[in-house]
């Protein structure tokens, strides 16, 4: 009985060394912790300033506001994590800064094996919104397929084709393979291949072609050719370019069945045309 009683004092005793131990630890590093508390606080107002400041600046470069809010938060967190950082390290709390560290390092590490996919068709929507090989509006020709650009998201880019589909493509297929913008450019070639007869007046059929091309308004003018490809006796190949002006949407199908109707109205029926 007398060794539980003298046991459960040696247990007294020590935690009240421990505890006292502590409350002096406390008192010294009080300053500290006073000062790492006001020092977090104050980068926590500093990040939500800057956070506020940075969406705005990128939303008027980017007029995004997915971007320009992923980004403000991103760097809200970055000057939150420094200000965590150098509290703890009044503090000194070295080690666990070093295991906040490590953690962080393999939990970014797992995430990235784990979300690749994703983390391509964010990076490469981030790219895409910045360096703006095409905006919403234009009509491009990607993954084979072609149509008019609807929305760009982090993720994917919604194409509305002509015959009223809406495809989703990620990010990283159109980022990583060719792209044709036809709304970049003023102007947009249109080329006829013809075949006449072996037999034809080759400069009555230019006259002609050329005569029914100078009065079509969608034509530019001077800015169509007429080219003899190839004869073999039997047949004469001719070209016929023509550039019409491209900023009008959806319009390109439209003028090329003119410039192709208003071709054949000039061949035809003075010579027989062979497609």
């Amino acid at each position: 009985m007398n060794q539980m009683i003298s046991a459960m004092e040696k247990w007294i005793v020590l935690i009240k060394e421990k505890l006292q131990s502590w409350l002096e630890t406390f008192i010294t590093m009080l300053p500290n912790l006073v000062l790492a508390i006001l020092i977090f606080i104050a980068f926590f107002f500093v990040a939500r300033l800057l956070r506020k400041v940075i969406n705005k600046l990128l939303l008027r470069i980017t007029n995004k506001p997915s971007i320009s809010g992923l980004f403000s938060s991103i760097f809200f967190l970055l000057i939150l994590f420094v200000g965590l950082f150098i509290s703890l390290q009044l503090l000194h709390l070295e080690k666990t800064i070093s295991s906040l560290l490590a953690g962080a390092g393999i939990i970014g590490l797992a995430l990235g094996f784990a979300f690749q996919d994703l983390t391509s068709n964010f990076i490469s929507g981030v790219f895409i919104i910045f360096r703006k090989p095409f905006d919403v509006g234009n009509i491009i020709d990607t993954n084979g397929f072609t149509g008019i650009v609807e929305e760009i998201q982090l993720r994917s880019t919604t194409i509305r084709t002509f015959q009223g589909l809406h495809i989703m493509l990620p990010n990283k297929d159109i980022f990583q393979k060719p792209i044709t913008n036809y709304s970049l450019s003023g102007k947009r070639r249109i080329d006829v291949a013809l075949n006449l007869p072996g037999k034809s007046n080759v400069n009555e059929a230019e006259q002609r072609i050329r005569a029914a091309l100078e009065i079509m308004p969608e034509v530019k003018k001077d800015k169509f050719e007429i080219l003899f490809t190839d004869y073999n006796g039997d047949v004469i190949k001719m070209e016929v370019h023509c550039w019409i002006d491209n900023t009008i949407e959806m319009d390109f199908n439209n003028r090329r069945d003119k410039i192709l109707r208003q071709i054949h109205l000039a061949i035809t029926p003075h010579e027989e045309v062979h497609a």
